[in-house]
């Protein structure tokens, strides 16, 4: 293959969907000729399976921030003596680089951005030349799915493989192709640098953002609402706070526009089923949807690690622990159950980390994880980036009053709604910590909010540096500096010497 990265459309390609990730009949294989062919494209598990993850569905990402920890045991036992298949999370954590070996399959970028962009590349220029007057409606609405799902496969990309984004300052690193030729033959582009990446986006965004239909047909495809989320969120990187309280406004006013009660689930009505088993038994919500990818909650749905923070990766930090009221949050009850940690011996010495609070929330029962995750948007998301915007512009009890309205659906029931803090930052800090307990421990989330905090490390949220430790050992990893940017591998580099960027020749074990 001429680029490793991109696979482009050959005589078939298969679309059959994953009922644990898209719940719609598969469409078998075809060559896209009709606008509705191409639409079909948009439902292949490939798009939503597999960004930022590995083949194990586990993400290294969280392992490079401050929501995880390692006992010595898990770390140098289950990871590094066992040269378990998932080692990059030990390198990650213990700020070992290259935290994977640069000779091997790259999954972020293979199976995740690239091998998604070639659907994404191919409706956009697909549609647009089969577009009519007679079609126009449906072409634009296909089109605004592409555009929208092509800008947060890139945003994220570049900022895995590209440094901080710092808003009007340098942002002229070259970090990845924006790659938006569906023709294989094509020359293949230069690499962008931040900025242009962060511009390219935003153009994709507004494009897509004129024709995103209101309601698609399932939580993987992008509509108006995760349109406007996907806006709301990229101007929480450029500081543009008064952007991201607009966006974020629009989308939570349109999607909460018949009751609050559709887009978020009370806490106090879920149970477990069967009861008196939290380690093994299913949640069950009103709707029954709460471990689906089309639960109420989720807006915009990508695959997550649903393993992070357990006994077969790790534990959630004490940092992380210590957000929760444990008596009054209920995500405590249902995420944070304390259960047997790792034990083993190895080579004489024995290891037992005894009971550790552990991250349930992605536990699987019967095939199905507790709580459906997503890397993409929630609804709780949406409200919380507009209670930051409105924290950050000064706008302090439309802060609380987000807050407060998400707590009431989270705590016990009869839990009295946060006072008015004494200062700004004290709004702000409570917002970004409310919004740390809603997103999910492990995959990119975190790492994302690491990126943008460490410009402030003046502020009670912001740091400049990640602390690890394993065992007596301590390890520290510098936020805004090249351990917490992905190199592009050599199996990328070697197709691509016109990119400049000599090969990685650290060795890996």
């Amino acid at each position: 293959m001429r680029f490793s990265f991109f696979l482009i459309l050959t005589a078939g390609i298969s679309l059959s969907a994953c009922n644990k990730f898209l719940d719609v009949k598969p469409k078998g294989k075809l060559i896209p000729s009709t606008v509705a062919d191409f639409d079909h494209l948009l439902d292949a598990e490939d798009i939503v399976r597999y960004p930022f993850v590995n083949n194990n569905s586990v993400s290294m990402l969280a392992y490079l921030t401050d929501n995880v920890t390692l006992s010595e045991g898990l770390g140098n036992v289950f990871y590094k003596a066992n040269n378990n298949t998932s080692l990059d999370n030990y390198y990650a954590y213990t700020f070992r680089a290259p935290f994977k070996n640069p000779n091997s399959l790259e999954y972020f970028w293979n199976w995740g951005t690239y091998r998604a962009m070639k659907y994404f590349n191919n409706v956009i220029s697909g549609v647009s030349a089969l577009r009519t007057p007679e079609n126009a409606a449906q072409s634009d609405a296909v089109m605004a799915q592409a555009y929208v799902n092509r800008a947060w496969a890139y945003f994220h990309t570049t900022m895995v493989y590209g440094p901080v984004y710092k808003p009007g300052g340098n942002n002229s690193t070259k970090t990845i192709p924006y790659l938006t030729d569906p023709d294989v033959n094509a020359p293949m582009p230069d690499l962008s640098t931040q900025e242009e990446v962060y511009t390219k986006v935003l153009a994709d965004l507004h494009a897509g953002l004129a024709h995103a239909p209101v309601a698609t047909n399932y939580p993987s495809r992008p509509n108006k609402a995760a349109t406007q989320a996907m806006l709301a969120y990229y101007h929480l990187f450029t500081r543009r706070y008064d952007s991201v309280a607009y966006y974020a406004n629009l989308a939570w006013t349109a999607a909460s526009a018949k009751g609050v009660d559709g887009v978020l689930y009370n806490f106090n009505s879920l149970t477990y089923a069967p009861p008196g088993n939290p380690l093994s038994s299913a949640i069950v919500s009103p709707d029954s949807k709460i471990n689906l990818p089309n639960s109420r909650e989720i807006l915009f749905f990508r695959n997550t690690d649903n393993t992070v923070g357990r006994i077969t990766q790790s534990y959630p930090s004490a940092e992380f622990i210590a957000l929760f009221d444990a008596a009054s949050d209920l995500r405590y009850k249902y995420y944070l159950i304390t259960a047997p940690g790792y034990k083993t011996t190895y080579n004489g010495t024995a290891y037992d980390d005894g009971p550790r609070v552990q991250y349930y929330r992605g536990s699987l029962t019967n095939s199905l994880p507790r709580f459906q995750m997503t890397a993409g948007f929630t609804y709780p998301e949406v409200l919380l980036m507009r209670a930051e915007a409105y924290a950050r512009l000064n706008r302090l009890p439309e802060a609380m009053s987000d807050v407060n309205l998400l707590r009431r659906y989270r705590f016990v029931t009869g839990t009295p709604d946060l006072a008015m803090p004494a200062s700004q930052d004290e709004v702000i800090k409570l917002v970004l910590d409310e919004r740390r307990r809603e997103l999910p421990l492990g995959h990119i989330k975190r790492f994302m909010d690491l990126k943008r905090f460490c410009l402030e490390p003046d502020k009670p949220w912001g740091k400049t540096k990640v602390v690890h430790t394993l065992g007596s050992e301590t390890f520290e990893g510098t936020i805004d500096a090249p351990l917490f940017v992905l190199p592009i591998p050599n199996t990328i580099l070697r197709f691509n010497p016109q990119w400049g960027i000599p090969l990685d020749e650290r060795p890996f074990n």
